[in-house]
């Protein structure tokens, strides 16, 4: 079926990574997010109370660079660090009403994108694409819920 052509497989992923990337950055422009601040409140979200360390360490990327997304995060109001009662070295990061009101808008906005992404396919074409895909990130250990920073740094 190949006859020995590449089947370039990992280039054709990062054209298509690329292009998600930019198209997403463009549907969040409305909401004056960019996709790293979007990522970093999805996953608040979903562990209120997450250390900031526990947060770099999921997203694979360095704590200054957290740190910072952070810091714009809750210059807009959308996010509150406390000091831990457990250790008071650390930071939990929660969001505030404004955040959880912008992460409810975000949810569309990601599922809109998702379905313009994908179209033309049909719903069988969709499992066997995710469960291709989701085998390819795991033989690479990465997650199917968390953006990692892949290159290396931080």
């Amino acid at each position: 079926m190949n006859a020995g052509r590449p089947r370039r497989i990992a280039f054709l992923l990062a054209q298509l990574g690329a292009d998600a990337s930019a198209a997403f950055e463009e549907a969040l422009a409305p909401l004056g997010l960019t996709a790293s601040e979007a990522g970093l409140l999805r996953l608040v979200g979903r562990n209120p109370g997450i250390s900031q360390k526990v947060a770099s360490e999921q997203l694979g990327v360095g704590p200054s660079r957290v740190v910072a997304v952070l810091d714009r995060l809750e210059r807009q109001g959308h996010v509150e660090r406390r000091r831990s009662e457990t250790d008071r070295r650390s930071h939990e990061v929660h969001l505030t009403p404004d955040g959880e009101r912008l992460l409810t808008a975000l949810r569309p906005i990601a599922e809109a994108h998702e379905a313009a992404f994908v179209q033309g396919l049909d719903e069988d074409d969709l499992d066997r694409l995710a469960a291709s895909l989701a085998r390819i990130a795991a033989s690479r250990g990465l997650s199917r819920d968390i953006h990692r920073d892949t290159r290396g740094q931080g």
